[in-house]
């Protein structure tokens, strides 16, 4: 089969959940005998020979200065993608973010994989009247491909709210042999690691404010980038913790610093799945996972056996001062294999129909 990925984001030039998903799985397809290509923006040093890049364009600034995703390269995007598509012989597109290539194919002619779905939290996210148009957007998106896939049973629970369309999860898996370098690792001389885009939507400020709940004075880590980071650097100077920021850290020094990590925080606004809270499970770093109500960081706490869920700041505070227990994480539906697995499985069930 011919496999066209569609995402603005490649791994590893961008690191995030989606572009890692498509990554594992264009490579994987294509070690099975597919025929892959990868709808996205020309970026420099990231191909991979066993994928077809299909450029459209140079990768624009993806956030303005507040940390929210541009609206016009999105829009181009779609527009690009959209004619890309069309010029391809596809059997199977496959559209994700940023989601709009979605309002311009031809309806039912592709699947579209969702990592988050909003609803009335646009309205939170762009000022009026653009959030509420994002929030229809939203709506209309999710009426228009023929089946929609979901990286969680999270985000499928708040995409069937809104559509009678077929909709599958299939969970993001990784490759555990990949963290073999540094699992087992009992030198936990970091408190607690934070990982994610300098953007508000992570909780950065909720991070600030929960440091200064902490009379204790803790080691922490952070891993990332973005428009808040001097913002972010700021702040933290006003904490009486000893708080490192790794900037642009490489894969390998993220790793390595969450398997020293004796509390991984997520306090993230919106988490489709959160790849950083699997990778912290994999190298026994305790997940402390804010519910917000639209975090599916939580559905990992759940289906793993290992972590906390909190509700509040006071909560997670009065956590991460003292040693996590020991656990064990049950990891058997987060594997590679069982991600392509599936992914293979839901399409050929799409498709039959």
């Amino acid at each position: 089969m011919h496999f066209c990925f569609v995402c603005s984001h490649l791994y590893p030039c961008t690191r995030g959940g989606a572009e890692l998903r498509y990554h594992l799985l264009a490579r994987e397809l294509a070690k099975l005998g597919h025929k892959v290509s990868y709808i996205t923006y020309a970026y420099s040093g990231c191909t991979d020979p066993s994928v077809d890049l299909v450029p459209v364009g140079a990768p624009p600034e993806h956030y303005d200065e507040k940390g929210r995703r541009r609206v016009l390269p999105v829009a181009v995007f779609g527009l690009k993608a959209a004619k890309a598509v069309a010029k391809l012989q596809c059997d199977v597109v496959d559209v994700s973010v940023p989601y709009t290539p979605a309002l311009l194919l031809p309806k039912g002619s592709f699947v579209l994989t969702l990592h988050e779905f909003w609803g009335p939290m646009w309205r939170t996210y762009y000022p009026a009247p653009l959030g509420a148009l994002a929030e229809k957007g939203e709506k209309l998106l999710v009426r228009r491909p023929k089946a929609i896939i979901t990286s969680s049973e999270f985000v499928a629970r708040k995409v069937k709210e809104h559509t009678s369309f077929p909709v599958h999860p299939v969970l993001l898996g990784l490759s555990l042999e990949r963290y073999a370098k540094y699992a087992g690792n009992t030198k936990r001389d970091i408190d607690a690691v934070a990982i994610g885009r300098f953007v508000p939507i992570k909780g950065w400020d909720r991070f600030i404010r929960l440091l200064k709940l902490v009379d204790k004075p803790l080691k922490v880590a952070i891993v990332g980038d973005g428009p808040l980071y001097n913002q972010l650097a700021q702040q933290l100077r006003g904490t009486h913790h000893k708080v490192e920021i790794l900037r642009g850290a490489s894969e390998d020094e993220k790793l390595s610093t969450l398997s020293r990590a004796k509390y991984y925080l997520n306090l993230s606004q919106f988490e489709g799945f959160s790849i950083a809270t699997l990778e912290a499970l994999a190298y026994g770093a305790h997940p402390v996972v804010l519910d917000t109500g639209y975090n599916a960081a939580v559905e990992l706490i759940e289906n793993t056996g290992c972590g906390t869920i909190v509700k509040t700041l006071d909560e997670a505070a009065e956590i991460i001062t003292r040693d996590p227990p020991p656990c064990t994480p049950d990891l058997t539906n987060y594997t590679l294999e069982a991600l392509v697995s599936r992914y293979i499985e839901t399409i050929e069930k799409i498709f039959r129909r």
